[in-house]
């Protein structure tokens, strides 16, 4: 059997607001701490994990500008499938609006989840 095709990694967004980055970069570090990014799960997965983490540590979905950038980032350095940026800021949407949908996702922090669902539906 040959081995599945990896996908060709996605060019990073420009950054244009130094400001925030350094704040964007501190919270998906510390995000990544708690959920790492992992071979053992999909692209799916990874990437609400680090979503769900991030929105933990920051208490909101609205995350400093410029944080996609340093989670493509981690994602190319562990060597795990990555989203490209218009894809990143879907999967944030997703989860903001909807994180029930991703409670089957294999790997994907369920208790967690469900605290987004009560904390989250509960905005205007």
């Amino acid at each position: 059997m040959s081995e599945p095709a990896t996908r060709p990694i996605p060019p990073l967004p420009s950054i244009s607001y130094a400001k925030t980055q350094d704040a964007a970069k501190a919270l998906v570090t510390e995000a990544l701490e708690d959920y790492p990014p992992s071979q053992d799960f999909s692209m799916r997965a990874n990437t609400v994990r680090l979503l769900a983490g991030m929105w933990f540590i920051q208490g909101s979905m609205e995350f400093p500008r410029g944080w996609v950038t340093p989670a493509m980032q981690a994602f190319i350095e562990r060597g795990v499938d990555c989203p490209n940026p218009r894809c990143w800021r879907s999967y944030r949407s997703d989860v903001k609006d909807n994180p029930g949908q991703f409670l089957t996702t294999p790997g994907a922090p369920v208790d967690l989840i469900r605290q987004m669902e009560l904390d989250l539906m509960g905005e205007t």
